[in-house]
């Protein structure tokens, strides 16, 4: 995942974590998606002002791999 994130951090990160928010559905079951909602916008907010966009990527992810319920 690390990885993945060194490779994409060119990309908006705005666009990443909307494309996270859209699929949620499709890989979370329906009791994590609210929790999923606000990792992803705490993420997001933070992202405006933080000192190294990989690692508050790479939080976010590990936020969601450990509080998501995966399908």
């Amino acid at each position: 995942m690390r990885k993945w994130v060194a490779e994409n951090l060119d990309n908006d990160a705005d666009v990443i974590f909307r494309k996270i928010y859209d699929q949620a559905t499709q890989y979370l079951t329906k009791q994590s998606i609210p929790a999923a909602v606000l990792i992803i916008g705490k993420y997001q907010y933070q992202h405006g002002f933080c000192a190294d966009a990989e690692i508050n990527m790479v939080c976010c992810l590990t936020e969601l791999m450990v509080e998501g319920e995966w399908l």
